[in-house]
């Protein structure tokens, strides 16, 4: 799991310099339409074995992921990397409040102040007002909100699925979300954004598939403490690479996103641990 979040931090990196050339929305179909056809492959040499057993389950991790992906995409095009990065990552705290909600559960103090002091996190990170709030945050927020939903579901496939089944329904529900928008927004790579292009693939492959697998054997906490890596990674690449500004605001509430993040997925491990006993 530690490794699929470096690579999703990394992939994040490559997809800001390939959207200098190439429209995030071609960018996000290709990275679909490359692994479905790198699956298509391994499964005709009987490589790997794809066998669905809920499909429904598949499609709304698929559909989700998909869309989730795609906005993720779209967020690190307009605005900072470190920023879209960030607010991605709030997903954990989706996650978990999505979770409570489909089971009823009732917010006890602690974890209403948790999200509370995520949501300070957020409003650091971004510094609304009416003049500066910029696309690319609300568009991460989006990203994050998705993604949330995303691992609620990955975690439910995974009882039945295996990370190869998981990961082709996720790249054909991609190429179906992402499809009709090439009518307008297609754009042909160039051989200068050749190796961006091919960051891309390979991180996002790497870090998808790192992720799946993980969580067949990863409990829910380490999983979800371990995935806030990938944000680290992508803030550090923004600041250090890219000479994105690292001011205090931003510090301040990445470290609430964070923290935010860690504690509402140990407490709900917790809540769940209790329950079971």
């Amino acid at each position: 799991m530690l490794a699929a979040s470096a690579c999703i931090g990394i992939q994040a990196f490559f997809v800001k310099l390939a959207t200098r050339e190439i429209d995030p929305i071609t960018l996000a179909f290709l990275r679909f339409a490359v692994s479905y056809a790198l699956m298509r492959t391994a499964m005709a040499a009987a490589w790997v074995e794809v066998r669905p057993v809920n499909r429904r389950i598949l499609w709304i991790r698929g559909i989700l992921g998909g869309v989730g992906s795609l906005l993720l995409f779209l967020a690190i095009t307009h605005t900072r990397l470190s920023n879209a990065v960030m607010l991605f990552y709030t997903y954990p705290v989706f996650s978990a409040l999505i979770t409570r909600l489909l089971h009823g559960s009732v917010l006890s103090w602690a974890v209403a102040g948790s999200f509370a002091a995520s949501l300070a996190g957020i409003s650091l990170i971004v510094q609304p007002s009416f003049e500066t709030v910029l696309t690319g945050d609300v568009l991460g927020l989006l990203a994050a909100l998705t993604a949330g939903g995303a691992i609620v579901s990955l975690k439910v496939s995974r009882s039945t699925e295996t990370a190869w089944t998981v990961f082709h329904y996720y790249n054909i529900a991609g190429m179906l979300v992402t499809a009709p928008l090439l009518l307008t927004h297609w754009t042909t790579p160039t051989i200068d954004s050749a190796p961006m292009l091919l960051g891309v693939l390979i991180f996002s492959i790497a870090g998808q598939l790192g992720t799946t697998y993980a969580y067949r054997y990863t409990a829910a906490v380490e999983g979800g403490v371990l995935s806030m890596f990938g944000a680290v990674v992508g803030s550090a690449l923004g600041i250090g690479v890219l000479g994105e500004t690292a001011t205090p605001n931003f510090l301040a509430g990445a470290a609430l996103v964070v923290l935010g993040g860690i504690y509402l997925t140990a407490r709900g491990s917790e809540e769940r641990g209790a329950g079971n006993r």
